[in-house]
């Protein structure tokens, strides 16, 4: 017995050896030569809430809800239990392995002069025990990687969210949108059949021609013809919004209808510098956890090529039928074995030359993430900026065709233009009406879009009553120091001028 306990206690000591492999350093980021998407506004924490600094307590609803029910939700979480079970599973490597069996058997041999009269009856009983010593870090570069992969799903959860709250915003932008451009295009309509009606009883005493008629009906049905392809347009971006809050069709349709839109635009200056835009997004501490996991799945390559020691036992009984304890057959086994791979044709080798290669593709993709991460904040914060730089023109230009209009409109009625001033006055305004809205859509789908880029929507710091606290004190202004135009403003404009006519 003695002569056994130095192996046992060599192969103890073996086991706290370091693990074979390289070790996980972080991969170094591109550097980028000039300051990114700097500004004086929101800090970077605020953004795990942004959408709540859009001031539109719909949205807010509407995005959580999202955030809590949506079926890609699930879907990431339930593959993040599975990773941790998969991980969970790993780790149960580092302890012994137990396992047991029994048997009852009925054997009766026959011919060469066997005169066996009956059947021979035995019943057997065993349990055995295997513990894999870990010297050569097989086990803990498993786990390691399994950790890896499990903190890789983690953030994939997170992306996913970042993702669907920035589609949610903006599918309620564009429902929002859709549906001012069917108020304009009524109220337009309004307006045009009023004046149709007008040049038709000019015509009918005389003042005018035919011509004035026809024109003014086909302004009208032209409208006419738009209004069902908008309306078309707001029924898609309903239903998109429903599913990507993961509620059935049109369920979102009656508080859309009973709400009007409040939403004004946050600060969009961001404090965020490329090395917090290196925490903050998901999709790049997912590139990272991918080089961590790919460096331990070298050392477990690695582990392969060298012999694997373990301690075993064996404890059994058996005997003849249900006899009486006295005539079972006790036996037991001990002692340490060791196998290795001595023969595999070079394939354990290429295992690992692999492993190595694919680590150099997953530190260029982290390196590609990250490239792509600049680009699209860098890209998203020129494009807020771009933007709000168009709404001063384009207000003037909704409120100079509205003049124009009614200046149009008035010599006309007074005979001293002919029609085709004023329809192409309302044409003109119906256009810089719908600019407007669009416009306005495209600032919040900017600044949702910058919100996405920065990586906001997620935090695994900040709670959620410190980031409600944060995006209660966020201020309403552009970029550029630019109003917004109020959603109502182009939604009363053809009313307000129709009332000046009268």
């Amino acid at each position: 017995m003695s002569s056994r306990i130095p192996a046992v206690v060599l192969m103890l000591l073996l086991a706290g050896c370091a693990a074979v492999g390289p070790d996980y350093e972080r991969p170094e980021a591109p550097k980028a030569d000039t300051e990114l998407f700097v500004g004086d506004g929101v800090e970077a924490d605020t953004l795990a809430y942004w959408w709540r600094g859009f001031q539109d307590p719909v949205l807010t609803e509407l995005v959580e809800q999202g955030l809590r029910s949506a079926p890609s939700v699930e879907v990431a979480l339930a593959r993040l239990r599975a990773a941790r079970a998969t991980r969970e599973g790993t780790e149960a490597g580092f302890w012994p392995q137990f396992t047991a069996d029994g048997s009852y058997t009925w054997s009766r041999g026959w011919g060469g002069g066997d005169r066996t009269s009956g059947w021979d009856k035995r019943i057997g009983a065993s349990a055995d025990a295997r513990w894999e010593i870990d010297i050569f870090g097989g086990v803990r570069r498993s786990v390691e990687k399994a950790v890896a992969e499990e903190a890789a799903l983690a953030y994939t959860l997170q992306d996913v969210r970042v993702s669907l709250a920035a589609e949610i915003a903006s599918a309620y932008v564009a429902v929002r949108r859709c549906a001012a451009l069917v108020d304009i295009a009524e109220e337009n309509l309004a307006l045009q059949e009023r004046n149709a009606e007008i040049a038709q009883k000019r015509y009918e005493v005389g003042d005018v021609t035919r011509y004035d008629v026809a024109t003014a009906q086909a302004q009208v049905a032209r409208t006419k013809a738009s209004i069902p392809t908008l309306k078309q347009d707001l029924t898609a971006a309903q239903l998109e919004l429903d599913w990507l809050t993961g509620q059935a069709p049109y369920a979102t349709q009656p508080k859309m209808a009973e709400t009007q839109d409040t939403m004004s635009l946050p600060d969009l200056a961001p404090k965020t510098v490329p090395n917090d835009l290196l925490r903050r997004r998901a999709d790049i501490r997912i590139a990272e956890e991918n080089v961590h996991a790919q460096t331990a799945a070298i050392g477990v390559a690695t582990a392969a090529l060298y012999p694997t020691f373990s301690l075993g036992g064996t404890i059994g009984i058996s005997s003849p039928d249900l006899s009486p304890w006295s005539s079972y057959t006790r036996s037991v086994s001990f002692g340490p074995s060791v196998g290795w791979n001595i023969f595999g044709f070079g394939t354990w080798r290429k295992q690992v030359e692999s492993a190595k290669a694919t680590l150099e593709a997953t530190v260029a993709e982290y390196r590609d993430t990250v490239l792509q991460a600049y680009q699209e904040a860098e890209t998203a914060w020129n494009a807020c900026l771009r933007e709000a730089e168009r709404t001063t023109a384009l207000q003037e230009a909704e409120r100079n065709t509205a003049r124009a209009l009614s200046i149009a409109d008035t010599l006309y009625t007074n005979g001293e233009k002919d029609i085709e001033d004023m329809l192409t006055q309302q044409a003109n305004l119906l256009s810089a009406q719908e600019n407007l809205v669009t416009h306005r859509a495209t600032l919040f789908t900017n600044a949702i879009t910058l919100y996405r880029a920065l990586g906001g929507g997620w935090s695994d710091e900040a709670t959620a009553s410190e980031a409600a606290d944060e995006a209660d004190d966020t201020t309403t202004s552009l970029p550029a120091g630019k109003d917004v135009p109020n959603a109502t403003d182009t939604k009363t404009l053809a009313s307000q001028l129709q009332a000046a006519a009268k």
